[in-house]
C-alpha cells in the first residue's frame, strides 16, 4: 500500500572507542555490521531509521563517526536519541541529528522522540526533563489527529527483572500520566533491555529492541547475560505503520 510506511529501529550498540575492541567478550562493530546487512536482505525501502540509545559506550566523536559510516548503507532518514551510556556532546560533534524533542512526520503518522537521559542515578537510569514532558504534552495536543508513535531510550514499564526495573525510566509515571490523555498515541518503542519486551501501558503496546550487541537475560534478580542460542543473537526490529493507525512490528536475529 502506498500509505503504508515502515521504521528500521537498532539500538544498544554499544561501539568502544576503537573498532575492534570487545564489549563483554563480543566485537560489536562486527554485529552491528551483521544487523545491517540482514536489515538490507529485507528488500524493505525504510522511511526512517530510529537509533534508540547506547550507541556508543563511553567514547568520542570518532565512534559516532564509525557508527554512522557502518549504518550508511541502509536506506530511511535518520534519527537519533542518547542513552545512558552516550555522551551527548560527541554525538553533536559527529553530527547534526537532532537529540530528543524531535517531532517527525512519517505520511500521516507523526513520530516524537525523546531524551530520557536526565537526572541520571550512577547506575543506568534516566529521566524526562521537565521541558521534555512539556514538549511532549505540546506535541500531542498539537497532532491530536494523528497517529502517534514515541520512542525514548528507557523503558517506562517494569519487566519483572529486578535489577532493570530499578533503573528504569525515573519518572514513569509522570510519562504515563501525559500518554494515557491522548489515545492517538499507538505505540511506544524503547531500548535500554538489551531484550526484546512486548508490555502494555493500558491500552498502548510498549516494544523494546533487542540489542545489536549482546542481550540480557529477562526475569533476573541480578544482572545475567542471555545463554538461550537463540535469544542472544543480536537483533533488531522492523515496524510497519498504516494509514488507518495501525501498527506492527517483526523482530530480527541475526548471526553473528
Amino acid at each position: 500500500m502506498a500509505d503504508t510506511r515502515y521504521l528500521l529501529q537498532i539500538t544498544d550498540c554499544h561501539l568502544m572507542s576503537e573498532p575492534g575492541q570487545p564489549f563483554r567478550g563480543l566485537n560489536t562493530d562486527s554485529t552491528l555490521q551483521a544487523v545491517v546487512a540482514d536489515a538490507l536482505a529485507q528488500g524493505i525501502e525504510f522511511d526512517h531509521l530510529l537509533l534508540s540509545g547506547d550507541l556508543v559506550h563511553h567514547g568520542g566523536t570518532d565512534a559516532y563517526r564509525r557508527l554512522l559510516d557502518i549504518l550508511a548503507p541502509l536506506p530511511g532518514e535518520r534519527h537519533w536519541i542518547p542513552g545512558n551510556h552516550d555522551e551527548p556532546a560527541a554525538m553533536r560533534a559527529a553530527s547534526d541529528l537532532p537529540l530528543g524533542r524531535e517531532c517527525v512526520a512519517c505520511g500521516d503518522w507523526r513520530l516524537l522522540l525523546l531524551d530520557s537521559t536526565a537526572n541520571p542515578d550512577g547506575r543506568g537510569s534516566g529521566s524526562l526533563a521537565d521541558d521534555q514532558l512539556d514538549w511532549l504534552e505540546q506535541a500531542l495536543a498539537v497532532h491530536a489527529r494523528h497517529p502517534l508513535l514515541i520512542l525514548l531510550h528507557h523503558n517506562p514499564l517494569p519487566t519483572d527483572s529486578l535489577w532493570q526495573d530499578q533503573i528504569m525510566l525515573g519518572n514513569a509515571a509522570e510519562f504515563a500520566r501525559i500518554v494515557a490523555a491522548h489515545p492517538q498515541v499507538r505505540a511506544i518503542l524503547c531500548g535500554h533491555l538489551h531484550q526484546h519486551q512486548a508490555l502494555r501501558l493500558g491500552d498502548i503496546p510498549v516494544w523494546s529492541a533487542p540489542a545489536s550487541s549482546i542481550q540480557f537475560k529477562p526475569g533476573q534478580a541480578d544482572f545475567l547475560i542471555e545463554d538461550d542460542p537463540l535469544d542472544s543473537r543480536p537483533g533488531y526490529c522492523i515496524y510497519r505503520l498504516d494509514a488507518e493507525g495501525r501498527i506492527s512490528v517483526q523482530v530480527r536475529r541475526v548471526n553473528a
